[in-house]
């Protein structure tokens, strides 16, 4: 019987081994389910730990999936090992160590590739590329910007990927993409889907998808571009025949209006993959590979002429498109500074994000500079929007302590002023006295307990005013003979903000 029972269990085992290597191939081979596939094959590993197939699909798994793509390394360093494995491992370990920040190491395996690859390879010419990404990343890294990093929470990013974020530049609502699964009313969208939040009290609220004119159910939709003050976006549509076109949408408060096809001056037989439209809408920069360009996908312009159509596009020229990819197009409101994302140029990776200025002499944006680190990373870094103030920009990484996938961030840069809020009030008394000894007040920050500022209100009027930027504020009031007054003080920003705002303290006598 025990041995009846072994065997019973056996072949169990055997067919769920089976089941599992087909799932795993389905998923990797057929519809390049990465994600879904590395869990897949780390089941297999456990079976057959040496397995060099598993090994090494698990590894390119890790390399295209939105999960630490560093983790490929073990696996790529395992089989680096093997003698004459003809499966370009040396190369995919760069690239993995690469996306680890390990760039000397990366170097190192991609020399090690070129001694070995054919000549005139794609993958030889990449590797030549990928050292000078490296070299690029050690530079940049050497002096990172003074930014911080705000995740959007849960309202708006979700355990899949949230990606292309749009703004306007009062930060009113943000609208995205999503590969979330969406569930309403039992019924599941198609994806990705787009989604919008809007902000209220300085927060950004639970996204929303957008209505099914928008979000259909025969293709697949994406929000590629907006205008400065919001009312205007661009729509990526592909139909289920891999067709797809760019589309202009209207926005008037919080209705979207019926999307409307470009004309021909825009889309044409090549792929068009992002744009935008200056603050005037007199202007729509745009992303594509149609021949005649400099290598990739380009950057092009089109001019709104008289009668309401695009003029023919321009090729943005040399200082801005590069022999490789660029995408992303975003104009700032004053249409001065025009960022983009570019493979080419001085990234340290994969797309960088970039940006480049109007020289109104030469009639054309020149200088692309790199954002630097850590807003660009070893990996694909695309769509940055800034805000009014340039004090914040919204973009999708791959960050440690996120949702899970690309996740939203808000970007601060230190280094430029906020907005600051006038707070101003009187100080009085609930005995009806006028006057204090010793009246002080304190603002700390909420969160560190860290003191922002000490202020005495006027002697003979008992008012204060204090300037303070966006936050979360503890205020703190002391008068002798009256209890401690201690009151939260939120300044709101983004839509949200204001200018003045009045506070008025009353105390209490001390028992």
């Amino acid at each position: 019987m025990k041995t009846i029972l072994i065997l019973f269990f056996a072949i169990l085992t055997q067919a769920f081994f089976a089941q599992n290597k087909k799932a795993a191939r389905y998923y990797f081979y057929e519809i390049q389910d990465f994600e879904s596939a590395v869990d897949a094959y780390l089941d297999l590993l456990e079976e057959d730990p040496h397995n060099t197939e598993y090994n090494y699909n698990i590894a390119i798994s890790y390399l295209n999936s939105n999960i630490d793509k560093s983790l490929a390394i073990p696996y790529l360093e395992k089989l680096n090992k093997i003698d004459d494995l003809e499966m370009n491992v040396p190369y995919y370990l760069g690239r993995a160590y690469a996306l680890g920040y390990q760039f000397d190491k990366a170097i190192d395996a991609y020399k090690a590739f070129i001694e070995i690859a054919k000549e005139n390879s794609r993958l030889k010419i990449n590797a030549e590329r990928q050292i000078e990404y490296c070299q690029n990343a050690k530079e940049l890294m050497k002096f990172p910007l003074n930014v911080k990093f705000e995740n959007l929470g849960d309202k708006v990013n979700s355990p899949d990927d949230d990606y292309f974020p749009f703004i306007p530049t009062n930060e009113s609502f943000i609208v995205f993409n999503s590969n979330r699964s969406i569930v309403g009313e039992k019924i599941e969208l198609p994806q990705p889907d787009i989604l919008i939040s809007y902000v209220k009290d300085g927060e950004f609220t639970e996204a929303k998808q957008l209505p099914e004119s928008i979000n259909t159910k025969t293709g697949r939709e994406e929000i590629v571009g907006l205008n400065a003050d919001g009312t205007e976006a661009i729509l990526f549509f592909e139909s289920l025949n891999g067709e797809g076109d760019l589309y202009e949408c209207k926005i008037d408060g919080k209705k979207f209006g019926e999307p409307v096809k470009l004309d021909r001056n825009v889309n044409s037989k090549s792929v068009e993959i992002a744009a935008c439209i200056s603050s005037d809408n007199s202007r729509l920069y745009f992303a594509s590979d149609r021949p005649g360009g400099y290598g990739g996908v380009d950057l092009y312009l089109c001019q709104r002429l008289p009668n309401g159509k695009w003029s023919e596009a321009q090729n943005l020229g040399p200082s801005v498109n590069t022999e490789y990819d660029e995408d992303f197009p975003n104009i700032s409101p004053d249409g001065k500074v025009l960022y983009f994302s570019s493979k080419g140029h001085t990234s340290m990776g994969g797309y960088d994000i970039y940006k480049s200025e109007w020289d109104a002499f030469k009639k054309k944006f020149i200088g692309a500079k790199n954002l630097g680190y850590p807003i660009n990373t070893p990996g694909d870094d695309m769509n940055f929007r800034v805000s009014e103030n340039g004090k914040y920009g919204y973009v999708s990484a791959l960050r440690k302590g996120g949702q899970g996938g690309l996740d939203i961030y808000r970007v601060t840069f230190n280094d430029v002023e906020p907005n600051y809020t006038a707070l101003s009030g009187k100080v009085v008394a609930k005995d009806g006295k006028t006057k204090f000894n010793d009246l002080f007040i304190q603002i700390a920050d909420a969160e560190t307990g860290d003191v922002y500022g000490d202020y005495v209100p006027d002697e003979r009027t008992q008012r204060y005013v204090m300037i303070l930027p966006p936050g979360d504020y503890i205020m703190y009031v002391e008068a002798e003979g009256y209890e401690m007054m201690e009151e939260d003080i939120k300044i709101l920003d983004k839509v949200s903000f204001k200018n003045y705002l009045s506070n008025d303290i009353e105390l209490i006598p001390a028992k």
